[in-house]
């Protein structure tokens, strides 16, 4: 049996077609859950009766952990080839309910044998996705969706555009039993991690943003201050040295608050808008881990403004702005949640009232429609998270914008009014990608590894027919790296059909094809990604329109 577990805000079905004969009767109308822990459920041949028990009592271990009451059993055959006959999956469905109910579960099943319409929203926390798989025995292993047979080899039962298969296939990263949870970057996953950087750097430069790099390990002491040792030490790495105890950083918060203690400031200098591509480091669970959307460590791009109380609305409008130009360079739609002020909070209900307000008041004049989760915000403060739309119709929640009134005092974080006298920013978290590599995982997907061209980690790719066009590919290839475009040359002796197929697997932009005759015309023959071939191409103002093309990021 294979589970996948999805903590949800809202799933929401709609039966619209019986699949089977034997479909169960139910009334066609939209069903709508909300804070549930769906279970997308396929039954394996060989599950009894016995595994469907075990199975729902691991869900309910997990569902204690995250504090979530309600239960959905979803039959969801798309997670298993190996599917058990549909009389025995619908028994071992009913079995499952059954258990779930004596545990105390408010539980739900989905109609079996119904093709459905399906909407889920999925909460943005570390454990709200995890998959398991469920055999005879008792043991329980990690699933599919996060199992991997040895270094080298094929993830195992995992779609073709998952991000681990296309991450083997186009040699873009791996993950190493030595590193569980980390992310070893091959050479073509660094272009598109460099790019995706290099991309958020100049869209800051422009917008007034400078960074910095703080340490990624820093004293006990410091997350004490900062709160993050009360609320966050479970999920903390720790070491010592010297009679000292250090900690690897969860967040990258009171590294910029020591960068902006560092100088006496003035009022003149706000708002101070600080970047940073910080590497942090989360203890996650190891049966949550999952390729490059469940790690232990991670590059946040982070941010955190400093502003006054008269800046505080326009800046907060600027972000947005920021966040949406962001996701319109890669064709993602988005919806927006503001999350108010949690139990665990620190801090006033003043402070926390001005803050909601002034997170609404932007969303407000921005006319963006957004939901309201009552207790979902941070500790130290309300947010606003953003949830792109891929192309598969999954979202993800990767942008937040955080109002902190709190940390600022707690660290006695100044500056010099107008006055001259000391007065206590107010400070903006503000993440776009959220986690790059989690971002990155996204887009490889979204795009099913054809990236458009600006991200291409391999952009143009030579192809001399024979060796005797081997010289001229070569003046090709230099010509194109001159002009900053990624370029490699196929010299292998190989057929055209070979290296163009090569070519293909690879997700090559273009792919420059140079025989005998391109070679006496002096001209190249292109082949675009999606097989059409342009001859007579003149090779100068290829150069130009594809360094243009990359530039302007198309």
């Amino acid at each position: 049996m294979k589970i996948l577990q999805l903590h949800c805000d809202n799933i929401e079905y709609e039966p619209v077609k019986k699949e089977i004969k034997q479909a169960e009767e139910v009334e066609l109308k939209k069903y709508s859950f909300n804070d549930v822990l769906a279970v997308l459920t396929a039954v394996e041949k060989g599950d009894t009766k016995e595994t469907a028990r075990w199975a729902v009592e691991d869900v309910h271990k997990f569902m204690g952990r995250l504090k979530v009451g309600r239960l959905l059993i979803y039959p969801y055959a798309h997670l298993s080839s190996n599917l058990a006959a549909p009389f025995d999956a619908m028994d071992l469905i009913l079995e499952m309910e059954k258990r779930a109910k004596e545990l105390g579960l408010d539980v739900n099943h989905a109609p079996f044998g119904w093709n459905k319409r399906l909407t889920i929203s999925v909460k943005g926390h570390p454990m709200a996705e995890m998959s398991r798989s469920f055999t005879g025995k008792p043991a329980v292993k990690e699933a599919a969706k996060v199992e991997i047979k040895k270094v080298g080899e094929q993830p195992v039962e995992l779609p073709d555009n998952d991000h681990r298969v296309l991450g083997q296939k186009l040699d873009l990263f791996s993950f190493q039993p030595e590193a569980p949870g980390m992310t070893l970057y091959h050479p073509g996953g660094m272009v598109l991690r460099n790019e995706l950087i290099k991309f958020s750097r100049e869209k800051q430069a422009a917008a007034g943003y400078v960074e910095i790099m703080t340490p990624i390990i820093m004293k006990k002491s410091l997350w004490e201050q900062s709160g993050h040792w009360d609320h966050y030490k479970d999920g903390m790495f720790f070491t010592e040295t010297e009679d000292a105890q250090y900690a690897m950083k969860p967040m990258n918060c009171p590294g910029a608050i020591l960068f902006f203690k560092n100088s006496r400031r003035s009022y003149r200098e706000l708002p101070l808008r600080v970047s940073e591509f910080g590497i942090i480091h989360r203890n996650e669970l190891s049966g949550v881990l999952g390729g490059l959307f469940r790690v232990r460590e991670f590059t946040q791009d982070d941010a955190h403004l400093f502003v006054r109380p008269d800046q505080l609305e326009e800046e907060l409008t600027k972000v947005v702005g920021l966040v949406e130009e962001f996701y319109n360079q890669f064709g993602f739609d988005f919806r927006v949640e503001l999350s108010t002020r949690p139990e665990n909070s620190i801090g006033s209900d003043e402070f926390w009232s001005k803050a909601e307000k002034a997170l609404e008041d932007v969303l407000k004049k921005r006319n963006l429609n957004y939901k309201t989760n009552p207790g979902d915000g941070a500790f130290y403060g309300p947010k606003i998270d953003f949830h792109i739309k891929d192309s598969l119709g999954r979202t993800w929640q990767c942008g937040t914008i955080q109002v902190d009134f709190f940390m600022p005092q707690r660290f006695s974080v100044a500056y010099a009014d107008a006055s001259g006298k000391d007065a206590t920013p107010i400070m903006i978290h503000r993440a776009i990608y959220g986690s790059v590599e989690r971002f990155l995982g996204i887009l490889t997907e979204h795009y099913n590894g054809s990236f458009p061209l600006w991200l291409s980690p391999v952009q143009v790719k030579v192809l001399p027919i024979t060796d005797n066009n081997v010289g001229y590919a070569k003046k090709a290839v230099a010509a194109l790296a001159a002009a900053g475009i990624r370029v490699e040359g196929d010299y292998e002796n190989h057929t055209l059909e070979y290296k163009i197929r090569s070519a293909s697997l690879q997700k090559v932009f273009y792919a420059v094809v140079i025989g005998d005759k391109e070679e006496e015309k002096k001209t190249i023959a292109i082949r675009s990604r999606d097989g059409k071939t342009n001859y007579d191409v003149n090779l100068e103002e290829f150069v130009k329109e594809t360094q243009f093309a990359i530039l302007r990021r198309s």
